[in-house]
């Protein structure tokens, strides 16, 4: 009777062994899949979108069906990517199913997606948990399974046109995406023949929306922000930002050219600030009843220092402005000055100086080419000449007699072509 309890008790716990083998024998099997998922970016505002990829590799010997799962945080949108041939499956939201018939052996599969964080959530790590199941063995995903979601919403700002030819909308703190509230400089610049009317946003504030340079108050949302033009009726004035001269380490002279179309007069100006600032400074307004060019010498100037500047012209209280362009100004270390030729001939009043400067304000600034060679010439051909010839004479004479002179020679020859003659006579 003992022997057959004890048979008894031997196979019960024989039975319940084989029975346990049973219910996790997914466990104790070996692997049929090596996974791994990839998170960018790990750390994201609320608002933002993270881009998931996972990729396994099939471990078995032959074709076998797979199933790829995916637990997502509950709430976050989710957006299919690619899937590899698979069939996706959204079996209970948060989780995600995506299968293959048949994987072959050795082979790889890839799929991704898109989450976009609730604007309300909470800060903290939310995890991501998956598997790919195969021949009845369950693989956990390895990789990255953590997104952290920081304190603070950012939102993208769009700068827009309307209509696109008729100017730009400049994002002058180019920074986003901002935080709610952040204050964001802003700028809008006609084109030719358009004038800027007003700033428009679906959402957010404006300092002043019919300035062209104001602040944009960001709202919680990304947003486009718009600047709207309308087209200048025919024979109105125009002006145009053309490239400044005579640098020094204190001043510079602003250059435009403009127009006054059918009006008897307009008023000119220039608009400057230093790059780095967000509020302009002008010149004051000057009367022009005729079209021409018109410049301005601005003293008082920080050395080493790069400005914006801008032309403006005034016509029945319309204020149209041309391009910003910028100039940096000499540091006070650098000997000489940005003309490379009054160096070699050694004073400013030299009679070439003023046929190379009527050259320069009737023939190159006016033209796009022209001012772009007369920018180019001033902030980098002649500073590193200036430097070279400084303090050594024979240099300055081999450019005066070999470069300079013969320069001016041609540019008197042909006089009757381009220029007024004053100069030379």
């Amino acid at each position: 009777m003992r022997d057959m309890k004890i048979r008894t008790a031997v196979t019960s716990a024989m039975v319940a062994v084989i029975l346990l083998l049973s219910l996790f024998s997914v466990v104790l099997a070996a692997p049929t899949a090596d996974s791994s998922r990839t998170i960018d970016p790990q750390v994201v505002e609320p608002g933002g979108e993270v881009d998931i990829t996972v990729e396994f590799t099939s471990l078995l010997a032959e074709d076998k069906g797979f199933a790829l799962q995916e637990i997502v945080p509950d709430g976050w949108e989710f957006t299919e990517g690619t899937n590899d041939g698979g069939v996706l499956k959204i079996l209970h939201y948060p989780t995600i199913e995506w299968l293959w018939l048949g994987v072959g052996a050795g082979a790889t599969k890839t799929i991704t997606y898109t989450l976009t964080v609730p604007l309300d959530a909470d800060p903290g790590d939310y995890v991501i948990n998956g598997t790919v199941t195969a021949d009845g063995v369950v693989n956990p995903t390895g990789g990255d399974n953590t997104i952290t979601v920081s304190g603070e919403a950012l939102y993208e700002l769009t700068m827009a046109a309307d209509p696109d030819v008729g100017g730009t909308a400049t994002d002058l703190t180019d920074d986003s995406p901002y935080a709610e509230g952040a204050e964001v400089s802003i700028e809008a610049v006609a084109a030719q023949g358009y004038q800027f009317v007003n700033w428009t946003a679906p959402a957010g504030g404006f300092g002043n929306a019919s300035a062209q340079n104001t602040i944009f108050t960001m709202p919680a949302q990304n947003v486009t922000v718009t600047a709207h033009f309308e087209a200048l009726p025919p024979g109105s004035p125009t002006v145009s930002t053309q490239a400044v001269t005579d640098i020094t380490t204190s001043s510079a002279t602003l250059n435009m050219n403009f127009t006054v179309g059918d009006f008897s007069s307009v008023d000119v100006r220039f608009a400057y600030k230093k790059s780095a600032d967000s509020a302009w400074s002008y010149t004051a307004w000057e009367s022009k009843s005729a079209s021409g060019t018109y410049a301005k010498s601005q003293t008082a100037l920080s050395s080493g220092t790069q400005y914006d500047y801008k032309a403006q012209l005034k016509y029945d209280e319309t204020v149209v402005e041309g391009t910003t362009h910028q100039f940096t100004t000499q540091s006070s270390a650098q000997p000489g000055g940005c003309c490379f030729a009054t160096t070699a001939l050694g004073t400013s009043t030299a009679k070439q100086l003023d046929v190379l400067r009527e050259f320069r304000d009737n023939v190159l600034l006016e033209s796009t080419a022209g001012s772009q060679f007369v920018s180019l010439y001033y902030h980098r051909i002649s500073p590193p000449i200036v430097n070279l010839l400084s303090g050594n004479s024979f240099l300055k004479t081999l450019v005066r007699e070999l470069l300079v002179d013969p320069i001016v020679w041609v540019i008197e020859a042909t006089g009757d072509l381009w220029g007024t003659g004053e100069a030379y006579q």
